[in-house]
């Protein structure tokens, strides 16, 4: 503080406790600091408040009167057409730079007017200076005639005097600014300097955080709008502090390139998510509803719901974003039939284990068989070897039902008989039967026995019982006495 009796304003972050508000105090003749005006930019959070700078100066104890604000879009570097930067970027141009602006424009309230500051470079300090003009006369003269209304006001007329004022740097090495009224051309004529007033210093910019008024010298300023003048040098003081002595790309809320649009790469997400949430922050396709107490200019560039035009930056990250999306679909397609390959000769070497492995079990099934049906045969001969050898079958004599030999008593054969009425055949008990009827004996053999009549040798009638006894004057073999197989 230079004098405790000069006005002083301390720039201090707001009671409200929001980020991007300030209070201006006003502290003189020693008395305790006040509010006495309110500093306000946009949220940066905004879609409509990336990549441009906007500050706006109210009364504090009423929020609805707006008395200045600045709006301050920077240009923007062209993109770079190197296939190097191009390929080290991923595939996608350089992100857009912002250039630092060399002038801004101050739009005052009631009445309404614009002060351009033009920067500069002082001659003699080789410093940076800030330029700007303000009327002396900025308020319409009373009048009853139609005439005068209708003219222009005087603000906007050319004819108007102005005075000419500048911030400059205190020193090359020196932080602070001092804002001066440049002195008047004594020479009608302009063309010697001799005769050139000197500066009127009005104020000092201190450490960037303090703004001293010389009020002596403000009463030497011919205006009519010293309360203007004030708020110029407010606005003016605080527009070079946080833009030509920050960080550019903090005071013009220039987002950081995202990850995914520098050509990094990193573990994915899930895309379409990811896409959707990224989109919506880029395109400002809905704004949050703006604040009450926001001017009509500040309003239609940062919280308004009409979004702001397309800048170069934004253009840029539209772009890349689409490129981005793109390879990202190109991508996931390629993965995605690297997955169906990849399944579908999973499957098919699945497939194929499969079927391995039912052969080696059809093959062991086999194996296991033949083993078994060479063990049972092994046994079975093993068997028949350990087996005893049986006797031959023995021939069974032809002898009669009724014989017995040599006391040998064998079971009287059954003798079958034809199905009649009779007990007797039709011929008789003792009356021979025909040749062709032979025996139906199953011990002695019949019809169906294997027994045959050795070759050369006919089978005769068959003769009676008494026949055999004596001759009966038939022709034929006679029976021999037979033999027992047994004796």
């Amino acid at each position: 503080m230079l004098d405790e009796n000069l006005p002083t304003f301390y720039l201090r972050p707001s009671n409200d406790n929001v980020k991007h508000h300030a209070s201006v105090l006003l502290s003189q003749y020693g008395s305790e600091a006040a509010p006495a005006y309110s500093l306000r930019h946009p949220d940066p959070a905004l879609p409509g408040s990336r990549n441009r700078y906007a500050v706006a100066l109210y009364d504090s104890y009423h929020p609805d009167i707006l008395y200045g604000e600045v709006l301050l879009i920077p240009e923007w570097t062209q993109p770079s057409l190197s296939q190097e930067e191009i390929r080290r970027n991923g595939g996608i141009p350089p992100a857009p730079q912002p250039i630092l602006p060399s002038s801004f424009v101050i739009q005052l309230y009631n009445p309404d007017q614009q002060i351009v500051v033009q920067q500069g470079v002082s001659k003699w300090s080789a410093t940076p200076q800030w330029v700007f003009e303000m009327p002396q006369q900025s308020f319409r003269q009373p009048s009853v005639s139609s005439l005068d209304r209708t003219q222009s006001d005087p603000t906007a007329s050319e004819t108007t005097p102005k005075l000419r004022f500048k911030w400059k740097k205190d020193g090359k090495l020196s932080k602070d600014y001092v804002c001066s009224l440049s002195g008047k051309n004594t020479n009608p004529d302009g063309s010697k300097r001799k005769n050139r007033e000197p500066d009127i210093t009005l104020s000092i910019f201190k450490h960037l955080k303090e703004i001293t008024m010389y009020e002596p010298n403000l009463t030497r300023v011919e205006m009519e709008d010293p309360k203007g003048l004030e708020v110029v040098m407010l606005l003016s003081a605080i527009v070079i502090r946080e833009v030509y002595n920050g960080s550019m790309r903090e005071t013009f809320n220039v987002s950081d390139v995202p990850r995914r649009l520098s050509g990094e790469t990193g573990p994915r997400k899930n895309s379409y998510e990811r896409t959707r949430r990224h989109r919506t922050d880029i395109l400002p396709s809905q704004a949050a509803p703006p604040l009450s107490n926001q001017a009509p200019l500040l309003q239609a560039h940062t919280p308004n719901a009409r979004p702001p035009p397309t800048d170069p930056r934004s253009q840029w990250e539209i772009d890349a974003e689409t490129a981005l999306l793109k390879k990202q679909v190109e991508r996931e397609e390629r993965e995605r039939r690297h997955a169906e390959h990849a399944e579908t000769k999973r499957v098919k070497k699945m497939v194929e284990e499969e079927e391995r492995r039912a052969r080696l079990k059809q093959l062991e099934v086999e194996k296991e068989t033949e083993h078994l049906r060479r063990q049972f045969e092994k046994e079975q001969r093993q068997a028949q070897k350990n087996q005893a050898p049986s006797l031959p079958a023995r021939p069974m004599p032809n002898l009669h039902p009724t014989a017995n030999f040599a006391g040998l008593n064998y079971p009287p054969a059954r003798v079958q008989r034809p199905h009649s009425a009779s007990p007797y055949p039709p011929h008789g008990p003792y009356i021979p039967r025909p040749v062709n009827n032979a025996s139906s004996s199953v011990f002695f053999g019949g019809p169906s026995s294997n027994l045959r009549p050795p070759e050369g040798r006919t089978v005769g009638s068959k003769p009676s019982f008494f026949g055999r006894l004596g001759h009966s004057g038939q022709s034929g073999p006679r029976l021999s006495k037979k033999q027992s197989a047994v004796f």
